[in-house]
């Protein structure tokens, strides 16, 4: 959007557009100037004028050495619908992940749906063989953290791939790995809004209208890592398992 249009219409300063939405955080009520001028706007005017809106987000967020946060949201902008793969290093540094991962290592331990005991009970002495199984795990990252501005809500799917042997008297082994594979959609629901820090509660209609006008697209994140195991392990034949993966 050219900055002229700021000037001869409303004398509004190129700065104020920041102002649109004022931030209730700090009890900041924005500009009214910048809010009736935007008010007056065609729908593509307004794309335009929010998606200055998104590049000034992407300035403060690295600013605040949110790079992840705002890499994602210029990849949002550019519109390729790329898949964007994500640092596995940058993911396990979000306690949220690092949670959501050992929820559901403890599935496994606790045999959570009964699969593996099920399992565990067919298997004759001596005689490996492969188990397969996964586990999700939904959460949604703390607002005073860069996952929440990377993603919001997401997914951690962990799948196993076991090779397990009875070694008899309720002993077993175990070797393999834990796929752990994060994933989520860059996308917006029309009536949810989120808080950004300096930029009040911002709603995802406004990004719709970004979409629609300034070709922003979604796209899929994902990020994978592997764990590998040599355990072993007691089962019993009431249906007891003692099984520690962490």
């Amino acid at each position: 959007m050219n900055e002229d249009i700021f000037k001869s219409k409303t004398n509004l300063d190129p700065s104020e557009y920041k102002k649109l939405f004022g931030d209730p955080f700090w009890n900041e009520q924005g500009s009214s100037k910048a809010r009736n001028f935007y008010l007056q706007l065609s729908e593509k005017d307004k794309a335009l004028m929010l998606k200055k809106n998104y590049l000034e987000m992407i300035k403060k967020a690295r600013e605040r050495n949110f790079n992840m946060a705002a890499d994602c949201l210029q990849w949002w902008l550019d519109g390729t619908g790329f898949t964007k793969t994500m640092d596995f290093n940058w993911l396990r540094k979000q306690s949220e992940v690092i949670a959501a991962e050992n929820v559901n290592l403890e599935r496994f331990e606790i045999d959570y749906d009964t699969n593996f005991g099920i399992f565990l009970l067919t298997l004759e002495e001596g005689k490996p063989r492969n188990f397969t199984t996964y586990y999700d795990k939904q959460f949604t990252g703390g607002i005073f953290g860069e996952l929440y501005y990377t993603s919001g809500t997401s997914i951690l799917t962990s799948r196993c791939f076991f090779k397990v042997t009875n070694k008899g008297k309720d002993n077993y082994t175990l070797s393999g790995y834990i796929i752990h594979s994060w994933h989520d959609t860059y996308n917006w629901h029309k009536g949810a809004k989120a808080y950004i820090p300096s930029f009040g509660s911002v709603k995802d209609s406004d990004a719709l209208l970004v979409e629609k006008y300034c070709g922003a697209k979604p796209f899929e994140m994902r990020g994978n890592w592997k764990q590998s195991f040599e355990k072993t392990f007691k089962f019993t034949s009431s249906g007891d398992l003692y099984l520690k993966l962490k």
